[in-house]
């Protein structure tokens, strides 16, 4: 019976334990091995133990500068470091906090070498590329970065006059990680130099290698490429250092949002405290999921808040932890932070249930396995080596660190909230601004080492099948990791909404979770929470899903829960009532957000804006404050059934089994309506090229959106029109991101893609961008695109790099389940064969040059574009108007006007 309720399951999984071999060369760089076979893929990760804490008052920024010079070139590459490791179908990127600097690269196996001698060059060679030019052009990005980060974003300054006021100077965590933009345009190129002499070497770094290796073999290139670069000085480290807040300071913003919120900060212990798993249970506790103490009782119970949640981090010397609460539409303040206040008094009182402990340990527990199924990336096994070694001197910790938070007991989280959570803290409210209305080695380092020969890879090959009952079932079986990834996917998108109703496919899939004929919406949270997972409801212009990951030993009963949802839906109206309450609460802050408004007005400036393709995804407030029960009812009967759903399983279950198990909660689900599956009409409006530009008063950045239609994904030119958008735009080697930030520094970044549907489907490019500079990037946008397809139409050799960038990629896209799950997903939504994953290789690789200049002819139209900017109309509308492009006004709205 899937409405039982779960019972508690067997705790614990025992330990994967991750097998590692450390070694320190002579020249003080760690190195750590670990041998993975799964996929032919290799994750190089370095970590330099260097962040903003290591910089000085009036030099700050530095750290994370560097995370953006050492990818513009070295002496030997003295060229983009994104170049070379695309072509060969890498995944790469870098991030720096105030502890550490990192990089990583995942690799196809045959491309290690190439990738250790890129991280070696950056590490010995960097200064010898590094000139004014490179220098002045990357401080311009870390500028738009800043800019697009936080000062256009809504309470994105909060953090800072946090920052500086829980750590007082002379604390190193005082300022931020990207640092003062007066610090980075005084430093000379001298200073910088001087930055990286101090701290970028072999001993103060470490190298992780993982996955497709032979140990040995990657220890012998390790010493190759690294050995004999000098070992730089040895760096004193800076240890704990509490902060000196004694008492509460009040600060008080204004900014350009809709609701106010208040921020409360506490300094905490640094990571490795005994302190530390205890608040980070109590954190979890407190915030996380929607049975948490304080989203139940200010979101769900009261509604007094928009929102409710804390956050706790433990970083090398110090560390913090933070409520913020939003105040919903017609509540102030006052009365959420004492309801907050409240919470977190009642929680001393009635200390954590045995429930509430099993609960939050599980989410830990499956948390801790999804990161493992990783190799690389942020967060995976390589990272996760490095983090360890360099701020515990210990990667072994890699196998226990679960330990520390399964031991923790309630008397733990009880003693952190009384003793740690005190006094000491910041209370920062940001509230509306008074205008607003509510809305040793021989090595040539000048040759780049060549790929030695591909690796072998075969993609799995899904299992379909159909129930009993005609549902579709297609399952990916792949073991390791004790995980299981799932998703029940619907045909019942936008696409289908009423002329009159846009947002009710996106409304009804938000509702299915928050009730069922047996269970109520905190019932059905509490059902997941409390074995680690969530269930998401992801409503798309074609399609709903909901997905599920979590550990092997749970995805019966998580696929149980699912089923209830879709088998014995309530839609209760006073839950209607409150999500409805949310959801326009969101449209109208929306209005406060320039990318937000872009993406609600984007898809009307190319389809009919009322057609099923042309209306938000979202709806309008109109829509959803008229929509009713019944509507809801109604929806769900046409659009959801067993004629309409596959289930996809991906992970650490037989065939057998999942078919199974679907068999026994599915099987007796019959469809209401089955012959409900016809689509409603698209109509795209392909008129001239025109600016549509939206006033968003004093942004300090616009963003833009350049739009047109192209063609359905079954078209057999998909492959073709695949490979030209990855060398205009879908990439950061692509021509749009090295024009407008490598050339210019007019953004952050700037690409294209393209959003596929079985009907005609979207093609966008832009970014965020300096407002004094908007009309020359639209112009620039312009330019690339008449380029394309008149005085420089993609070369053979772009051609070849897209080819061997997708192909090379592809593996590393079946490394986990929930990747897995994701491609399936796609081949099951626009009817690909079982052996697409098979044959897409030789497909691709058939596409000529000439393919590519006729697709870019026919499909690539300047013409017909649709230049979305949203930006501060009294500054660039001028600019704008000089262009040989239409222009015309609208609102927030995208209604037309003056």
């Amino acid at each position: 019976d899937v409405r039982t309720q779960p019972k508690p399951p067997e705790v614990f999984d025992s330990m994967v334990t991750i097998s590692f071999e450390k070694h320190t060369l002579s020249n003080g760089l760690d190195v750590i091995l670990h041998e993975d076979h799964n996929v032919p893929v290799v994750a190089v990760n370095v970590w330099y133990h260097v962040g903003s804490k290591d910089e000085e008052v009036g030099r700050t920024g530095f750290a994370h500068l560097f995370e953006h010079v050492m990818f513009e070139g070295t002496k030997h590459h003295n060229r983009s470091h994104f170049e070379p490791l695309q072509k060969a179908g890498a995944n790469l990127n870098g991030s720096t906090t105030p502890d550490r600097t990192n990089y990583w690269e995942d690799v196809p196996t045959n491309y290690l070498e190439l990738a250790l001698w890129l991280e070696a060059d950056r590490m010995g060679f960097l200064l010898d590329a590094l000139d004014q030019e490179r220098l002045d052009i990357q401080r311009d990005v870390v500028k738009n970065e800043r800019r697009q980060s936080y000062e256009n974003r809504p309470y994105g300054m909060a953090h800072w006059h946090i920052q500086e006021a829980l750590y007082p100077m002379p604390h190193p965590y005082h300022w931020m990680t990207i640092g003062s933009q007066e610090d980075l345009n005084a430093a000379t190129l001298d200073d910088i130099k001087n930055f990286f002499k101090r701290f970028y070497s072999p001993t103060n770094a470490s190298l992780a290698i993982a996955g497709d290796i032979q140990m040995g073999e990657a220890l012998e290139l390790a010493n190759r490429y690294f050995g004999d670069l000098p070992p730089g000085e040895a760096v004193p480290r800076k240890g704990r250092h509490d902060s000196s807040l004694k008492g509460r300071v009040e600060l008080e913003m204004r900014d350009k949002v809709t609701l106010p919120r208040t921020y409360i900060a506490w300094p905490t212990p640094p990571e490795g405290d005994p302190d530390d798993p205890a608040l980070e249970i109590y954190q979890a506790i407190m915030s996380d999921g929607q049975t948490s103490r304080l989203h139940k009782s200010l979101v769900y119970e009261k509604q007094i808040a928009q929102g409710a949640g804390m956050r706790y981090h433990s970083s090398e010397i110090a560390g913090q932890c933070m409520l913020q609460v939003t105040a919903a539409e017609g509540h102030d303040l006052a009365e959420v932070e004492a309801a907050a206040e409240a919470e977190m008094e009642r929680l001393l009182k009635e200390p954590p249930t045995e429930e509430e402990m099993t609960r939050v340990k599980n989410r830990i527990e499956a948390s801790h396995f999804r990161q493992l199924a990783r190799i690389g990336g942020f967060g995976g096994r390589a990272d996760q080596l490095n983090h360890f070694s360099v701020f515990a001197q210990d990667p072994d910790l890699i196998n226990t660190s679960l330990d520390k938070y399964m031991s923790v007991t309630r008397e733990d989280v009880l003693r952190v909230a009384e003793t740690v959570l005190g006094d000491n803290q910041v209370r920062l409210r940001v509230l509306p601004e008074p205008s607003l209305s509510p809305a040793t080695v021989a090595l040539d380092r000048t040759v780049m080492p060549p790929p030695k020969s591909e690796p072998s890879f075969t993609p799995p090959t899904p299992s379909g099948t159909k129930l009993s009952n005609g549902m579709g079932v297609t399952v990916v079986e792949q073991r390791g990791m004790p995980i299981v990834a799932f998703g029940l996917l619907m045909d019942a998108g936008a696409s289908r909404d009423p002329q009159d109703l846009p947002g009710l496919a996106g409304f009804t899939a938000q509702m299915l979770p928050e009730g069922t004929t047996s269970r109520t919406s905190q019932e059905i949270a509490q059902a997941f929470e409390f074995i680690g997972s969530r269930i998401s409801t992801d409503g798309r212009r074609e399609y709903t899903l909901l997905s599920a990951e979590t550990l092997t030993k749970h995805w019966p009963t998580a696929l149980e829960l699912t089923a209830d949802l879709v088998l014995n839906p309530n839609f209760p109206d006073h839950e209607i009532e409150r999500v409805r309450r949310e959801h326009l609460t969101d449209l109208r802050r929306g209005k406060d957000e320039p990318n937000a408004v872009a993406e609600q007005l984007m898809a009307g400036l190319v389809f009919n804006r009322d057609s099923g393709y042309g209306h938000p995804l979202a709806g309008t407030e109109k829509s959803i404050a008229a929509l009713t029960r019944n509507d809801l009812v109604s929806q769900f009967q046409r659009d959801y059934g067993p004629a309409n759903a596959n289930l996809i399983v991906v992970g650490d279950v037989s065939i057998y089994e999942a078919v199974k198990h679907a068999e026994s909660v599915f099987g007796g689900w019959q469809s209401s309506d089955p012959s409900a599956n016809g689509r409603a009409p698209v109509e795209p409006s392909n008129g001239a090229a025109t600016v549509y530009l939206v006033d968003k008063p004093g942004a300090p950045q616009s963003v833009i959106r350049a739009l047109n239609t192209t063609i359905p994904r079954s078209h057999p030119d998909y492959l073709g029109l695949t490979l030209m958008n990855y060398s205009f735009g879908g990439q950061f080697s692509a021509r749009l991101n090295q024009n407008l930030r490598q050339e210019k520094g007019y953004s952050y970044g700037y690409q294209s893609n393209i959003q596929w549907y079985r009907g005609p489907s979207l093609m966008l490019a832009g970014g965020s961008v300096q407002t004094e500079v908007t009309k020359e990037s639209v112009y620039e946008t312009l330019k690339e695109y008449n380029e394309v397809r008149g005085s420089r139409p993609i070369s053979q050799e772009e051609l070849d790099i897209a080819k061997q960038g997708i192909l090379r990629s592809y593996p590393a896209a079946f490394e986990r389940p929930a990747a897995v799950l994701g491609q399936v997903l796609q081949m099951v939504q626009f009817g690909l064969p079982e052996d697409y994953f098979q044959t897409v290789r030789s497909k691709l690789e058939a596409v000529t040059l000439e393919d590519i200049h006729r697709i870019t002819q026919e499909l690539v139209r300047p013409d017909q574009l649709k230049i979305l900017v949203v930006g501060d109309r009294q500054t660039i509308e001028p600019g704008l108007r000089e262009l040989d492009v239409p222009t015309v006004v609208l609102d927030v709205d995208g209604v037309e006007t003056t």
